[in-house]
């Protein structure tokens, strides 16, 4: 079941999000969630090869080296 998440976002960005689900006949949070996949997407091509997973306790976190 996907949880909700309130997000707090300027009046002319929500405009902005708005009019392309209208254009695109899709909802507000339709068109959010393939946004955020898409940043996480470029986010991991860009950051996968600097990233390191390592245990703390019973989490794991994302470590990053420093760029060269």
């Amino acid at each position: 079941m996907p949880k909700k998440v309130l997000v707090a976002l300027p009046p002319g960005l929500l405009e902005q999000i708005d009019f392309v689900a209208q254009v695109e006949h899709r909802s507000r949070s339709d068109l959010i969630r393939e946004a955020l996949r898409r940043y996480i997407e470029n986010f991991k091509k860009s950051q996968a090869p600097r990233m390191t997973v390592s245990s703390v306790g019973n989490q794991k976190v994302a470590i990053l080296s420093e760029s060269d």
